[in-house]
């Protein structure tokens, strides 16, 4: 969940950007912090207690003194002995951050700050909180829109279905035109929040995923499993990018996904199977021997397989995980026994030099 979380967070801060950066007047700038951040507290993001620096410069959110709050002169030994380095719901209203205590827009302690004059003029009217669907589509097609904002909130639209917004029907075919281009759902694979979206779309069907959201993804969901000339498919290309790219635990968790979908998928399990190998070497020992059991029970059910056919590898793998282990002689088979598949296997010829090396310099 915190995983999640920080991903939605993330969406949540390039949308105040881009109203920020935007050419909308204030008005509107106003309104669409204010429904983003309204949004955002519904997930839990943390702004109640911590608001981005721009929800407060946009005005949808205020910060006032302790001595400035409206019951101040009433209860002021309370208001004076609030803490700058706690998270205080206040009494009468507003919670303390830092020194400050902070108050929404159109909220109880904010309609007090109108009534006693701390707040006036634009300040003293409530902003705007736009529908979902009208609020992803005005910053979807805001002057400062990007590519990421765009494929971040097509990652994200199942957290507004999600959550029984009303559909509405018209806005959300604009919003479909404007995500559902292959431009997009370039971006969209290579966030790294691709992997929020199901694997294909037979696994929205039999998971039971709502109508809208099955919809929204389809498209997506058909074309990054479409395969090259080599079998491999738009998704599995990016998980081995990622890998020679050092992000062993991504892939490790991505192609896990793949295999609950697609179980005989050779060049998805070879590459789960690298890909663990990989990040074994940067764990604790503990931890390596639970990764490398794991490799090795995985290596034992595919050796037998008829389905399986690089048993070479599948062979090399297993003696590397015996090696982590240190179960030498464990290793030393599993890499003659890769030889069995493939005579001229370097990788297990290598491997079988190097244990003989180190034996004889015993």
């Amino acid at each position: 969940m915190e995983e999640k979380i920080q991903g939605f967070k993330y969406l949540i801060s390039l949308s105040y950007v881009a109203i920020d950066r935007s050419d909308a007047d204030p008005e509107v700038k106003r309104n669409l912090t204010f429904s983003v951040y309204s949004f955002g507290l519904l997930f839990e993001s943390g702004e109640m207690t911590e608001p981005n620096n721009l929800v407060i410069k946009n005005r949808a959110c205020y910060l006032i003194k302790p001595n400035q709050h409206p019951s101040y002169n009433d209860n002021k030994e309370y208001f004076d002995s609030l803490k700058a380095d706690e998270h205080t719901f206040v009494k009468g209203g507003g919670v303390t951050v830092g020194e400050f205590i902070k108050l929404d827009a159109g909220g109880y302690l904010w309609r007090k700050c109108v009534e006693s004059g701390l707040l006036s003029g634009v300040d003293a009217i409530e902003p705007t909180k736009y529908s979902l669907y009208e609020l992803v589509y005005r910053l979807l097609t805001l002057s400062s829109v990007t590519d990421e904002l765009k494929a971040m909130w097509y990652i994200f639209f199942p957290y507004v279905v999600g959550m029984g917004a009303p559909h509405e029907e018209e806005i959300y075919y604009k919003l479909r035109a404007i995500v559902l281009t292959e431009e997009n759902f370039k971006n969209v694979l290579e966030s790294k929040y691709s992997d929020r979206i199901f694997v294909s779309t037979k696994d929205m069907v039999l998971g039971g995923t709502d109508p809208i959201v099955i919809d929204w993804f389809l498209e997506y969901t058909e074309w990054k499993n479409e395969k090259n000339e080599k079998g491999i498919s738009r998704e599995l290309e990016k998980y081995q990018r990622m890998l020679v790219l050092g992000d062993s635990e991504y892939v490790v968790n991505g192609t896990e996904k793949m295999l609950d979908v697609f179980p005989d998928n050779e060049d998805i399990f070879m590459l789960n199977m690298s890909a663990k190998v990989a990040l074994a070497g940067k764990m604790e020992e503990s931890e390596r021997e639970k990764i490398f059991d794991e490799i090795i029970l995985a290596a034992q059910e595919a050796l037998p397989s008829p389905i399986k056919k690089k048993k070479n590898y599948i062979a090399y793998y297993l003696g590397l995980a015996f090696l982590g282990k240190k179960e030498f002689e464990k290793a030393e088979n599993s890499f003659k026994l890769a030889l069995t598949y493939d005579e001229k296997f370097e990788l297990a010829q290598m491997m079988l030099k190097g244990m003989s090396k180190l034996e004889t310099n015993k």
